[in-house]
């Protein structure tokens, strides 16, 4: 596909990385000539340097023939005029970061009346996810497929976990539970375990299962947290902001540390039921002030990984039963080294959203579309789910007989709401939501699995 990315930052520079590595011809645009120029010596993409509005350098880009294109600069209205002005000159889908809360409910009106093909608000993703994972304390990470039908969570295997030593196959027959271990990463290295692999200390791994067989999974192996009441946020920027509403509907208590006046002015004056405290949520006193030691949960929103960090490890040192950290400049590898277990990056986030909605579009001939994609493991492992189509030709052939990648692992089939762990028996028909995880495999569509 023609893609044309508009504001090389963070996310741009994310999607740049990724839409190149999966073989679309990319054009990079940005005002800033710098940034142009690095992008194009590190990913070997073609580069514009100018104003995203100019009509002008949108023609140069190639607007007129491109498939997509992707508007994430700083400016939410100047994504917004670059999507109409590209859509106008012939660029066939058009896709808007949008980041201000005063948008949030405007965002049909942008689809339907302005003509965006997809919105994307990166901090309104990432406190939905947060909140997921508030809402299941016990794991590290969580994302739900099948409308929540199935989910796949992390945890990571301490010192005192039963679970070191064992081989996958053994874990099934001595707890029971219908979990499904799909992933492991340890270390730099991430596997995609077989039955004979052996999980050690220190491994983060993957599952699969209901909301109710992985609980029951946590308390069989002593890992399972109770409910989360009390929450302190470091950070009232826009994520902040999202989270404390989607929290507080939910009974929470939440605290809300910022340091700049204004804004806790207008946090007070939006958020109701939740205390929102002037200081600096860094500062170890004012943690102590708080009560910090009587709080389920600390999440470190801050514009500065930096500070989330050593908030997020001091708050590790008072034993909360969830610390969850944002960092933009995503080092997984050194973050989970340092011990920080749950990390959130809007960048990561965003642009899963952005590549599933672009092999949806590669692939739109194909009924097996991409129903969910998430990038796990720093973006190093994905999920998908997909729905298998009728008429093709792996229907109701076991999967002993099919030829599939070995660096991938279908964990689910759901069939009339009944979950299917499948064996060498099991089969796909129509109608199916699979599920598959894949390290290192770029997949499109169901016939991709297969070789």
């Amino acid at each position: 596909m023609n893609i044309i990315i508009v504001g090389q930052g963070k996310l741009g520079v994310t999607l740049t990385s990724q839409l190149a590595s999966e073989g679309h011809d990319i054009v990079a645009v940005d005002i800033n000539s710098s940034k142009v120029t690095r992008v194009v010596d590190t990913y070997d993409v073609m580069g514009i340097c100018g104003n995203c509005v100019n009509i002008e350098v949108l023609e140069e880009a190639g607007a007129k023939r491109a498939d997509l294109i992707i508007a994430c600069t700083s400016s939410d209205e100047m994504n917004i005029l670059c999507c109409m002005f590209a859509s106008k000159l012939g660029t066939k889908q058009t896709v808007a970061r949008v980041r201000n809360p005063d948008y949030l409910s405007q965002l049909n009106f942008l689809r339907e009346k302005i003509g965006i093909s997809l919105v994307v608000n990166p901090e309104y993703e990432v406190a939905n996810e947060i909140a997921r994972i508030i809402r299941f304390p016990s794991v590290a990470h969580v994302d739900a497929f099948a409308g929540g039908k199935l989910e796949l969570a992390r945890i990571v295997i301490h010192e005192n976990n039963p679970l070191c030593e064992m081989a996958v196959v053994d874990i099934r027959k001595k707890y029971k539970q219908k979990v499904l271990i799909c992933a492991v990463q340890r270390g730099n290295e991430v596997t995609i375990p077989s039955g004979d692999y052996v999980l050690k200390a220190n491994d983060s791994i993957n599952l699969t299962g209901t909301r109710s067989e992985i609980t029951a999974f946590l308390r069989a192996i002593g890992v399972y947290k109770q409910k989360i009441n009390n929450v302190m946020i470091v950070g009232g920027g826009r994520i902040g902001l999202y989270l404390s509403k989607l929290l507080s509907q939910t009974g929470r208590n939440i605290t809300v540390i910022e340091t700049d006046e204004n804004r806790c002015r207008y946090l007070s004056e939006v958020l109701d039921d939740v205390s929102v405290i002037c200081g600096d949520g860094t500062d170890q006193d004012v943690l102590d002030e708080q009560n910090i030691e009587n709080q389920d949960a600390l999440i470190a929103l801050t514009g500065i990984d930096e500070e989330n960090i050593i908030v997020s490890m001091y708050a590790y040192s008072k034993n909360l039963k969830k610390v969850i950290t944002k960092v933009d400049r995503h080092s997984y590898s050194i973050i989970t080294d340092i011990g920080l277990e749950t990390v959130i990056s809007p960048q990561i986030v965003a642009s899963s959203l952005v590549t599933r909605y672009v092999r949806a579009l590669q692939n739109s001939e194909d009924s097996s579309q991409i129903n969910a994609l998430y990038k796990l493991v720093g973006g190093r492992v994905e999920a998908l789910e997909f729905t298998v189509p009728s008429g093709i030709k792996y229907e109701n052939v076991p999967f002993r007989d099919l030829k599939i990648h070995s660096d991938l692992l279908v964990v689910a089939i759901i069939r009339k709401g009944k979950i299917i762990f499948p064996g060498g028996d099991d089969y796909m028909l129509s109608g199916d939501t699979v599920i598959v995880v894949t390290s290192g495999r770029t997949l499109g569509n169901l016939n991709d699995i297969f070789y």
